[in-house]
Formats: structure tokens, C-alpha cells, sequence
């Protein structure tokens, strides 16, 4: 019985020596079960052998043991996921030896990678649906505002092409354009906020400002199907992930936009944040279908969803609870047929809110500008960018630029290298990374460390994030304009000089 039994099922005595091995042995490991017995447990495991020794000698202590192995197929094919049970044989306070019980669970570790690996799949595919549903509001949100700077661009060029005409026109024409750019700037920023979701990055985060950056980039999705109600209480800070929040609350809001009817005239979306002792909730109220009871206890449940083939996953409120566990908080709904639906996320507050400096909305200055011209190294990738800062502070300052990182290495580590007070470099370039660039100049200048400054369109590596963050200094975001440009200068400017 015991040989047609698809397991390996034996016995090994307190010497670790076989007294018994059924027929399952030929076939795992190559062995005829009446030759094994009298061996000893290391003739048979070989490498093994020393994986299992510490279950071995808990078995032999009198302790049952369990665990998983990958065991090499003797013909040559791949290796068998084996589950592993060792039953001491204690008799009168003294363990004789063990029985062991070894599973071949292959097909289980397949189908529990299959299934880890759908899941991975599902999760993505409901972030992408929640940004594709996003998408095309992205786009009108942004083609607003290009069109205005390619029409006063225009404008603008038309206007210098005549003598004759006003220069104020050309002005006008050229703060619009700006204008323009500024908004499709603070779009990208909305949208670089759901970019940057590593969980492992937390920090204390005002609620309100994630609330008011979910409800920028969902905007377009919201305008036309109800008329929106803010309710911010300053309801201060928690701690936890920027992005994971915005994708929590960007969730709620598009399923919030989904449940109300096709007749608009009196939908409404209500966000209120407020803070109750020791807790910050935010509620996100729709006046929409309203979810029927005994649905309501399942929507939480992972690929659970009343929306039609198609429509979402069903992970989109999973991914959301499991997000918000992460950080200690919890989410749950009040619905009525009918009348709308209250989904309510409560947090925990960060510790020492009191403490907090005031926050203030003004944009940041420099304390003091530098009071002599700086020489700046300009070190960009896009040759017209680089010529670009030169003309914007060439009235302050003497700036060289160049396009090249292995040209910018070979002058500041050259036998004659030039002096420069601010060496500004890209962080992310083609033939050299600008973190690659610091390493090499540093390690044989390390006084120009202090010297440095990053530039980025986004840190989009986590080795460059990772790297970012250990700098004694922020960097200059991209897009930026001349004011942010001239206050970065300065603020570097004192803090070299400090």
C-alpha cells in the first residue's frame, strides 16, 4: 500500500540512518528503496543535506517539523516543489527517530504563481483603467491651454514681423502664452503625484493638499456629470504616501461620478475633510443610485463589482482599503437606494500636528539675493535648454553651458579646471546620468559637492529618487520659470556661502 502511495514516505533512526523507504524514493531520487535502508539521511540528500539539518535535528529533539524544498529531478528535468512533514517517534521521553512524509505539490506552487501573477495583472490593469477612464479629460485639460500658447506664440511672432504694430500687443500675447504654460505645468504636477506611489516613501502629508491635487486630475471626469462641493476643514496632516492617498481618493471620486444618473441638473459630488481628536476623516458623498444592502458588505472584496463586462475589475476599492490599512486607517460606506451614497476614510493624524510651522500659500523667496555675479555651469542634455538659462540670467550672471556630460567632466576635472560657483546639471542624461556625473567629479573634487545642483523633469528611476534624497538640497523641477530659476540660483548662492 505504502508503495503505491505518491509521496516518499520512510523512517530514519536516532543515528540518521534508514530502517525504511518506500518505492516513491526511485523515482525522486533515483534509488532503489531496499538498497537505501542502513544508509545514512547524508548519503541519500547529498547538498541537501545541510538545508535540512537543522529540521533533522529539531525532529530528533522530539519536535515535529515542517517545511518546502526544491528537490533536483535525477533524469535531468525540473526540480520538484516538495512539502516536507518529519513526525518524531518518542517513546518514554526518548525520541528513537523519525518518520518522514515528503508531498510533491509542483502543480500547486504552479497554479499559486499563476494565480500571484493574475492578480499583479488585475492590480495594474485597474490603475490603468482608472487612468485611461482619466485620460482623455487629461488631454482637453491640457490642449486648453497649448492651444492659448500656440495662438499668442502667433500672435506674438506676427505682431514683430510688422513694425507698424503696437509692442503692447506683442506683450499681451506673450503673458498669455505664459499663462498657458503655467497651467499645462500645474497639470503635469497633478499628474506626476500619481507617478510616484512606492510605498515604502511616507511622509506627513496636509490631507487637504492631496484632496485638492485628486480632485485637479479627476476634474475633467467630474465637470460634466455633477456640480462639485468642497468642504476642506483643514483637517491637518497624516502620515503616509502622497501618491498612494491621491490614487485612494481619485477612486472614490470616479466611482462617485459613475453612480450618478444620465440626468445631471441635480447631481452633486460633496469632499469634506475635518478633524476629530486624535483622527482625520475625509467623506466623499454622491447623490447617485445608491448601492442595494446586500451589496454593500461585498464591495470591499477583491474582483467584486456590480459594474457592467468591461467596466472595472473589482479591485479598484481593494486596492484602496489595502492601501489605507498600510497606514493605519479604514474606509467604509452609508449608502441608500436612491438617494446617494457617503464613502468615509479615517486616518490616523501625525503625531505632533501642534508643532507644525504655519504653512503659508505665497510662493517661496530667498531670504537674500547674492550680491555678485555667479559663474554657472549649465550641463543639459537639450542644447536649446541649456542656451535658454544662459539668456535668462545672462543680466546677473556669466553661465556656460554644454550639451555634454563627458565635456562637462573632462573641464572640471581637467588640470586647469575653471571655477564655478554653480555647476547646474540635469539629472537624467543619455551618455552619462547626472548622479554618475557628481560621482566622478567628486571623487577626485570633492569640494564641488557643495557646488552642485540637480535639475529634473522627474525623478522617474528609485535610484535616482533614492539619490535625490541625499542631498543636502532640493532640486529645480522642471518646467520652471525665470522667478523660480533666479530664487533657486539665490537660495544656493546662501547656501554655499553658509
Amino acid at each position: 500500500m505504502v508503495d503505491k502511495l505518491p509521496a516518499m514516505l520512510a523512517y530514519w533512526d536516532a543515528d540518521r540512518r534508514c530502517r525504511f523507504a518506500n518505492h516513491a524514493y526511485k523515482k525522486w531520487f533515483g534509488v532503489d528503496p531496499e538498497a537505501l535502508v542502513g544508509h545514512h539521511i547524508r548519503e541519500l540528500l547529498g547538498p541537501l543535506y545541510e538545508l535540512n539539518l537543522p529540521y533533522i535535528e529539531g525532529a530528533l529533539r522530539g519536535e515535529e517539523q515542517e517545511f518546502e524544498r526544491e528537490i533536483p529531478d535525477p533524469a535531468g528535468g525540473p526540480p520538484r516543489h516538495s512539502h516536507a512533514l518529519y513526525v518524531p517517534d518518542t517513546l518514554g521521553g526518548k525520541t528513537r527517530g523519525f518518520a518522514v512524509l515528503v508531498t510533491d505539490v509542483t502543480r500547486l506552487k504552479a497554479a499559486e504563481a499563476t494565480l500571484a501573477l493574475r492578480e499583479r495583472q488585475l492590480a495594474t490593469s485597474e490603475r490603468l483603467a482608472a487612468m485611461s477612464t482619466l485620460a482623455a479629460g487629461i488631454a482637453h485639460e491640457i490642449n486648453n491651454p497649448l492651444t492659448l500658447v500656440q495662438g499668442n506664440l502667433d500672435l506674438a511672432a506676427a505682431a514683430l514681423a510688422h513694425a507698424d504694430r503696437d509692442s503692447a500687443a506683442v506683450e499681451g500675447a506673450l503673458h498669455a502664452a505664459r499663462d498657458g504654460a503655467r497651467r499645462i505645468r500645474d497639470i503635469m504636477d497633478n499628474m506626476k503625484l500619481l507617478g510616484r506611489g512606492d510605498p515604502t516613501r511616507r511622509a506627513r502629508v496636509d490631507i487637504d493638499e492631496v484632496l485638492e491635487q485628486s480632485l485637479a486630475y479627476a476634474s475633467n471626469a467630474l465637470r460634466y456629470r455633477a456640480r462639485l462641493v468642497r468642504e476642506l476643514g483643514n483637517a491637518g496632516r497624516v502620515l503616509a504616501n502622497p501618491s498612494q492617498l491621491a490614487q485612494v481618493f481619485v477612486n472614490l471620486l470616479v466611482n462617485a461620478s459613475q453612480a450618478l444618473p444620465e440626468d445631471t441638473s441635480r447631481s452633486e459630488i460633496r469632499v469634506t475633510s475635518r478633524r476629530e481628536e486624535t483622527s482625520v476623516v475625509v467623506e466623499v458623498a454622491d447623490n447617485g443610485c445608491g448601492i442595494p444592502p446586500d451589496v454593500q458588505s461585498r464591495i470591499f472584496e477583491p474582483f467584486f463589482t456590480t459594474k457592467d463586462v468591461g467596466g472595472g475589475t473589482g479591485l479598484g476599492l481593494a486596492i484602496s482599503t489595502g492601501i489605507l490599512e498600510a497606514f493605519g486607517g479604514t474606509i467604509s460606506v452609508a449608502s441608500t437606494v436612491g438617494q446617494g451614497s457617503v464613502f468615509t476614510v479615517r486616518l490616523p493624524a501625525a503625531p505632533d500636528e501642534s508643532s507644525d510651522a504655519p504653512r503659508s500659500s505665497a510662493p517661496h523667496e530667498a531670504s537674500a539675493a547674492p550680491t555678485q555675479r555667479l559663474r554657472i555651469l549649465v550641463i543639459d542634455d537639450e542644447p536649446q535648454l541649456g542656451r535658454l538659462i544662459r539668456r535668462l540670467l545672462a543680466d546677473q550672471h556669466d553661465v556656460r553651458a554644454t550639451s555634454s556630460a563627458r565635456e562637462a567632466l573632462a573641464l572640471l576635472t581637467g588640470a586647469s579646471p575653471p571655477a564655478f560657483d554653480l555647476i547646474l546639471c540635469d539629472l537624467m542624461m543619455p551618455e552619462m546620468s547626472g548622479e554618475k556625473l557628481y560621482g566622478q567629479v567628486t571623487a577626485t573634487r570633492p569640494e564641488l559637492a557643495r557646488r552642485f545642483g540637480f535639475m529634473t523633469g522627474g525623478a522617474f528611476t528609485p535610484e535616482a529618487r533614492a539619490f535625490l534624497a541625499t542631498l543636502d538640497a532640493p532640486a529645480l523641477e522642471k518646467p520652471f520659470d525665470l522667478e523660480t530659476l533666479e530664487v533657486f540660483v539665490a537660495e544656493h548662492a546662501l547656501r554655499v556661502a553658509s
